[in-house]
């Protein structure tokens, strides 16, 4: 089926909007988090804390950059409505909002002086996730104008594990931000990015 100009002329405008502010945010979600890492190494050197939070916060941040930014481009969403669209765009900026705070806590001794810290900030962001694929779902069955062919389930069970895992981690473990806390905070956190973006990888980008 061929796309009218008017429509082309709108995905154009549509692609440009949500990019310019995701970008934009992602932007100033590493520039947070070059703060207090850059505090952190100054005072401590190369510690193995500080590449682990580094790390979870620059796969984490990849890994939602690169979904939603393809989710919003998407062929799917673009045959929708704009309310539709304009929808996810402010559940995905909300999210990004949430990784510049991430990012603001990226060592430990940010995390541990925050009233909220690291670990609570990255539960937040993937209950964010999965509420908004619920969503997706629920309008759906609501409006049948809002039904969409293609819903995510896998990120949405994928960010459940990980809720649910970090919880356990959190009632577990005294210390979070201890050597073992921080490993398998890391493990956690590096399987689910290789999971979403090599094995998922819904929008087929490698």
């Amino acid at each position: 089926m061929e796309i009218s100009k008017a429509k082309r002329q709108q995905i154009e405008r549509r692609n440009l909007v949500s990019s310019v502010f995701v970008t934009m945010l992602i932007g100033l979600a590493y520039r947070e988090m070059i703060v207090p890492v850059r505090d952190s190494v100054r005072t401590y050197g190369i510690t193995p804390a500080a590449v682990i939070l580094f790390s979870m916060f620059f796969l984490t941040s990849m890994r939602f950059f690169i979904g939603n930014q393809l989710h919003l481009i998407s062929k799917t969403l673009a045959s929708m409505s704009g309310k539709v669209w304009f929808y996810d765009l402010m559940v995905i900026i909300l999210q990004t909002v949430a990784l510049i705070f991430l990012g603001g806590v990226s060592s430990v001794e940010a995390s541990r002086t925050a009233r909220i810290d690291f670990v609570e900030i990255l539960i937040a962001l993937y209950a964010i996730d999965v509420l908004w694929i619920t969503s997706q779902w629920a309008l759906g069955k609501i409006f049948p104008s809002w039904r969409r062919e293609f819903i995510p389930w896998a990120w949405g069970i994928l960010n459940t594990v990980l809720i649910v895992c970090m919880t356990l981690l959190w009632l577990i473990v005294d210390d979070l931000y201890s050597s073992t806390g921080l490993i398998w905070l890391g493990i956690l956190n590096g399987v689910a990015f290789v999971v979403d973006v090599i094995l998922v990888d819904y929008y087929d980008i490698l």
